[in-house]
């Protein structure tokens, strides 16, 4: 009785038709198909997102000069125009003002420089935050993939030989730095066969890539669609 009643639903003439049945299935696919983020996979996905900064950031930091706004972790948020690295991103708004090559304005300015040379008080300050970054590099919560702030601040120093007075962690690094590049290409082959033998972290860490954003663990994406069940959380992607 209960398969005559089907039959005439989906028949041409019926409630349903067989397309209708057909994403109904397709839905109900994806919901058996969705992921959901473990602690883990947050990991890798950040452990991806500073790869990808890494291998960005590379050429033009070993060519002396670094991106407005890019930052630096230990270091801040570098200023183009100021060449000089703040606690804050340049343009960043409180109490109605706006934050700019270490001053508070109270209009917000476009920078001129897409990218500079950094002065030699802040390669300082890069060199002191390097021999902080060796006590703990290879020992971070990412499973020891501190090294890769450690391997950008050698490359910045690196490009600006000449403009600085090298110190003991600068030389130290020196000889450090193929090792920590070495520890960082493993770190990508991990995450690489990770990927692959986890369809759902893959699709999930596409979109954290494109958006440069890492995830939270608990958060979901279904089969193709790449959305998440979190919707109320409007902080699921991050900062």
């Amino acid at each position: 009785m209960k398969k005559r009643r089907l039959a005439q639903l989906i028949r041409p003439n019926g409630v349903l038709r067989w397309s209708t049945l057909c994403l109904f299935g397709s839905l109900l696919s994806c919901d058996r198909d969705s992921h959901t983020m473990s602690e883990q996979d947050a990991k890798m996905i950040d452990a991806e997102l500073q790869l990808s900064k890494l291998d960005t950031a590379k050429s033009q930091l070993l060519a002396g000069e670094v991106k407005h706004n890019f930052y630096l972790e230990k270091v801040g948020y570098y200023h183009a125009d100021a060449f000089a690295f703040f606690p804050h991103p340049y343009g960043y708004t409180q109490d109605a003002k706006y934050f700019m090559n270490g001053e508070w304005k109270e209009e917000l300015l476009p920078a001129v420089a897409t990218a500079s040379r950094p002065s030699p008080d802040a390669l300082e300050q890069v060199q002191k935050a390097l021999e902080e970054e060796q006590k703990t590099a290879g020992n971070s919560s990412q499973g020891g993939f501190g090294m890769s702030n450690a391997l950008m601040m050698y490359w910045l120093l690196s490009g600006n030989r000449g403009f600085f007075s090298p110190g003991a962690g600068f030389h130290r690094a020196s000889g450090q730095a193929m090792t920590w590049q070495q520890k960082a290409n493993e770190k990508r082959q991990e995450v690489r066969s990770y990927g692959a033998a986890n369809p759902g972290y893959r699709k999930m860490a596409e979109q954290s890539l494109a958006t440069g954003k890492s995830v939270q663990p608990g958060q979901s994406v279904r089969g193709g669609f790449g959305s998440s069940s979190m919707r109320s959380q409007s902080t699921s992607f991050g900062s």
